[in-house]
């Protein structure tokens, strides 16, 4: 493996909050869940892959990601002659990421601890690419002109982002279920994940933020897709009551949400059976943005 890449620039004051709740709790809820999580959006990744291939033999970066699973995709993408940099603001991620290319054998890979807001990672990259990890800048703007400035003039952006939490049934139902016991309180101990996951959901923001950037030929093409909640509804609630609108209500209330948890998770046994599949499985609805984009030649 490259040893490229390793820690660039600090947390941004206004990111610490969320870059805390992802390097702790929601690291730890990520990595139960993580079957659910990854496997849910593997479908929809290989789409983004499909509209907007890497170039063989580009240099890539992957922004927010994770444990790695779509660095290490795009690095087989772009072949042994390219070469994939895999960022993340939580320390922990990026050390499972390394551990899991290091033991899977990618050699053309690298990780590094970022927060793109205040990263500087030079222009030397063809291609761009985040799962769902551009929607909790605290200051998207000056993030997307990071991401930018770390493209080549004519270098693609492509990313995945929710569309608008409503547009989501599993995602709204589940908080709607939530709110039947719990409201969001005044004051709360709890980190949050910053904007969170629908912050780009409407198309003019996310647009304006892209353009705002720099980029020109911004595209968003809307994707509604099977999103697998579990393997039978045990495992569909835990992640329900992991991460996601309906768990952060749950986890800002704490000890009084953690009452509330066994009524809750009757609830959403009773709402969700509806999904439930031949085979036990629980299948829902999501709804996705594919963006493209790119880096003006003349830049």
């Amino acid at each position: 493996m490259s040893d490229e890449g390793s820690r660039a620039g600090a947390v941004a004051d206004a990111n610490e909050e969320a870059v805390r709740a992802w390097d702790t709790v929601l690291y730890e809820r990520w990595k139960s869940n993580r079957a659910v999580f990854v496997g849910a959006l593997d479908e929809v990744t290989e789409d983004v892959f499909q509209l907007f291939p890497p170039p063989v033999g580009g240099r890539c970066i992957d922004v927010g990601c994770g444990f790695g699973e779509t660095t290490q995709r795009l690095a087989g993408l772009v072949g042994p002659d390219g070469f994939a940099l895999g960022t993340d603001s939580s320390p922990r991620f990026i050390e499972d990421a390394r551990s899991e290319a290091d033991e899977a054998g990618v050699a053309n890979i690298a990780f590094e601890v970022a927060d793109a807001q205040t990263a500087a990672w030079g222009g030397g990259f063809d291609y761009a690419f985040s799962r769902m990890g551009t929607q909790f800048f605290a200051a998207p703007v000056p993030a997307m002109r990071a991401i930018r400035a770390a493209l080549k003039p004519g270098g693609r952006l492509a990313k995945l982002c929710w569309r608008r939490k409503d547009d989501s049934p599993l995602w709204a139902e589940t908080e709607q279920v939530v709110q039947e016991f719990l409201s969001r309180p005044e004051e709360y101990d709890a980190d949050t994940c910053g904007p969170g996951p629908f912050s780009l959901g409407n198309p003019e923001t996310t647009r304006g933020i892209l353009e705002a950037s720099g980029f020109e030929d911004i595209e968003l093409h809307p994707r509604d897709f099977d999103y697998f909640m579990g393997a039978d509804m045990d495992e569909a609630i835990d992640s329900l009551l992991a991460i996601g609108p309906g768990a952060e209500l749950v986890r800002l209330n704490g000890e009084a949400g953690e009452r509330k948890r066994p009524e809750i998770v009757e609830a959403l046994r009773d709402h969700y059976a509806k999904w439930e599949q031949a085979d036990g499985s629980i299948v829902g609805r999501g709804a996705i943005w594919i963006v493209g984009a790119v880096n003006p030649a003349s830049a």
